[in-house]
C-alpha cells in the first residue's frame, strides 16, 4: 500500500495528504524519505492544510498590504499540531499549566487571523475550552484560563504552586480574551472568585501614578495589566448578572457578549455590524469611534470604599505588595449611552505606537436608569491611541456644567475595532488618593449619532432622551449570559 502511495505522481500524492489530520502528518512524514520530501518541502500543501482547518489569515487590524504572504503556513502548521497534542492529551492541569505560555500565544494569533463569520478558528478554541461536561475541556479551562492571582487566591488548597507573574499574565489574557466571566473553574477546588476580584478592583493602592491609575502595569508605559483587566471583567460580569435576574430574566443574550472568544478579533465590529457610516469629511477615524455605546460603570459606596482602604484593622500593616483580603459586597451600577465622533487627529508621541495617529473625539453621555441623578448626564471627550505594545488605549473625561470630574483608562479587548469593547477603570479627575475609583467598560453598538447633538457647546443636554429606553435596556442587559460554574 506505501509502495502504491509514493509511485503516484507528485500532483495526486500532494491531493490526497491535505486532507490528513495535521496532527497525523508528521507521523506520515516519519514513514519514508520520498513522503518526508513530500510534506516538508512543499509550502503549498501546509497552506492548504492550514485553510482546511482553520481560517485562511487576511489583513485584519495593523497588517500590512503583504500580511497574507508573510505568514508562515509552515511553522503555523507545526505550532498547531503542537498545541493541538497539549490541549488533546490527558495531562494533569499541573502538567498542563507549565505549557500555559505556548497556548495562550497560539490562541492570541488565531484570535488575530480569525474570522467573525463561521470563523474555524473560533470552533476549534470552542472545542478545545467550552464543553462544560468534558473532563478534558475542564482541565484545559482551569489550566490556562484560571491561573491568576484572582484564582490562585481563591483556591481552596494551598498545595498548588502561584504561578510566576508571566504565567499569571499569560492566563489572564486568555481569560480576557475568552470573554464569559468564570466564577466558579471547578467545585470543591475554588471558592467564589467574585471577592477576589472586588479586592483588587477596589484596592486604591492600584490607582497611582505609574500604573496612569489604568489597568497598566507600573510602568509609565501603559503596558497592560491583564491580571487587572480580568477583575475588572469578573466584577462587571458579576453584576450585570445580578442586575438581569433582579429584572426577572426578561432580556435576551447577545453573541458577542455570551459566546467565548466571539467579537475578540480586530476589524470583528464591521464584520459583525456592517460598513460604518462616513465621519465628516477632513476626519479620520481608523478606530471606528463615530457612534453609539453602551457604558456600565460599578462603584462602591464611598464610605464602604475608603472604610476598605484606610481604616480596617489590617491597613497599617499590609505590606504593599500583598492584596487586601477579600470582599463581598454590594456595588452600585449606572447604565450609559453615549454618543460620541472623532474631532481631530494628531501625530502620536513617543511613547504611543506609531502605525496610526491619535484620534480625539467629543460628545454626550446620558444615563440609562438615573437621570433623577444630579450627575446622570454629561459631555465627554477623549482620545483613542496605540501603546507601545499595539494594544488600543482609550482615554476619556466626563465634564459636568463645564468642569471636568471623572476620567478613565481602558483597553479595547480584540484590538483595533473589536465587537467585544474596552475594560478599564474609572477614577477621579485630578487622581486624588482617596478615590472614589471603579470598573468600567463600553462596547460600540451602531455607528448612528441622532445629530442634534452641539459638540461645541459648552452647555448641558437637556434629560430629553431620543430613543426607547426598554430597547437600550435590553442591548445592556443582554450582555450577561456568563458562565457562572463549569460544574
Amino acid at each position: 500500500m506505501a509502495n502504491a502511495l509514493i509511485r503516484l505522481p507528485p500532483e495526486i500524492v500532494h491531493n490526497i495528504l491535505k486532507y490528513v489530520n495535521p496532527v497525523d502528518l508528521a507521523r506520515i512524514a516519519k514513514t519514508c524519505r520520498m513522503l518526508h520530501r513530500s510534506i516538508m518541502q512543499d509550502r503549498l500543501l501546509c497552506k492548504e492544510i492550514w485553510c482546511l482547518s482553520l481560517d485562511e489569515p487576511k489583513e485584519k487590524g495593523l497588517s500590512n498590504d503583504e500580511g497574507v504572504k508573510e505568514f508562515d503556513f509552515e511553522h503555523e502548521l507545526h505550532e498547531f499540531v503542537r498545541v493541538q497534542r497539549i490541549l488533546k492529551n490527558d495531562s494533569s492541569v499541573e502538567e498542563k499549566v507549565a505549557r500555559l505560555p505556548t497556548i495562550s500565544s497560539f490562541a492570541t494569533k488565531l484570535l488575530q487571523t480569525a474570522s467573525p463569520k463561521d470563523s474555524k478558528n473560533m470552533a476549534v478554541m470552542r472545542e478545545w475550552f467550552d464543553d462544560k461536561r468534558d473532563r478534558e475541556k475542564r482541565d484545559n479551562i482551569e489550566a490556562f484560563l484560571c491561573q491568576s492571582i484572582t484564582f490562585s487566591r481563591s483556591r481552596l488548597t494551598t498545595a498548588l504552586p502561584t504561578p510566576s507573574f508571566a504565567d499569571r499574565q499569560a492566563s489572564a489574557k486568555l481569560h480576557v480574551q475568552y470573554g464569559t466571566p468564570i466564577f466558579y473553574p471547578r467545585r470543591g477546588r475554588y471558592a467564589q472568585v467574585y471577592p477576589y476580584a472586588v479586592s483588587m478592583v477596589y484596592d486604591l493602592r492600584n490607582y497611582k501614578e505609574e500604573s496612569l491609575w489604568g489597568p497598566y502595569l507600573e510602568d509609565g508605559k501603559a503596558s497592560v495589566d491583564w491580571e487587572k483587566l480580568e477583575a475588572v471583567m469578573i466584577v462587571l460580569g458579576w453584576n450585570l448578572r445580578v442586575f438581569t435576574e433582579q429584572r426577572d430574566g426578561v432580556f435576551g443574550p447577545r453573541s458577542v457578549w455570551r459566546e467565548p472568544w466571539v467579537g475578540a478579533s480586530p476589524g470583528s465590529y464591521e464584520e459583525m455590524q456592517g460598513i460604518p457610516e462616513a465621519v465628516e469629511e477632513g476626519v479620520v477615524d481608523p478606530y471606528g469611534v463615530q457612534g453609539t455605546w453602551m457604558r456600565v460603570v460599578c462603584f462602591l459606596d464611598f464610605h464602604d470604599l475608603f472604610a476598605y482602604n484606610f481604616t480596617s484593622s489590617d491597613t497599617d500593616s499590609l505590606p504593599s505588595t500583598s492584596p487586601r483580603p477579600p470582599l463581598n459586597t454590594n456595588e452600585a451600577i449606572r447604565l450609559i449611552s453615549m454618543e460620541i465622533r472623532p474631532t481631530r487627529t494628531e501625530a502620536p508621541g513617543p511613547d504611543d505606537g506609531q502605525e496610526l495617529p491619535v484620534v480625539f473625539f467629543e460628545g454626550t453621555a446620558k444615563s440609562m436608569h438615573a437621570q433623577w441623578e444630579p450627575h446622570a448626564n454629561s459631555r465627554i471627550k477623549g482620545s483613542v491611541r496605540l501603546t507601545k505594545e499595539g494594544e488600543v488605549r482609550w482615554q476619556s473625561v466626563s465634564v459636568y456644567g463645564g468642569e471636568e470630574r471623572w476620567a478613565s483608562e481602558g483597553i479595547q479587548v480584540g484590538g483595533l475595532r473589536s465587537a467585544r469593547g474596552v475594560l478599564g477603570h474609572w477614577f477621579d479627575k485630578d487622581h486624588d488618593v482617596h478615590g472614589p475609583a471603579g470598573p468600567t467598560a463600553f462596547w460600540k453598538i451602531n455607528d448612528h449619532l441622532d445629530g442634534g447633538a452641539d459638540y461645541d457647546s459648552e452647555e448641558e443636554e437637556d434629560d430629553d432622551w431620543t430613543e426607547d429606553p426598554e430597547e437600550v435596556l435590553e442591548a445592556i442587559a443582554s450582555l450577561v449570559g456568563f458562565q457562572a460554574d463549569l460544574g
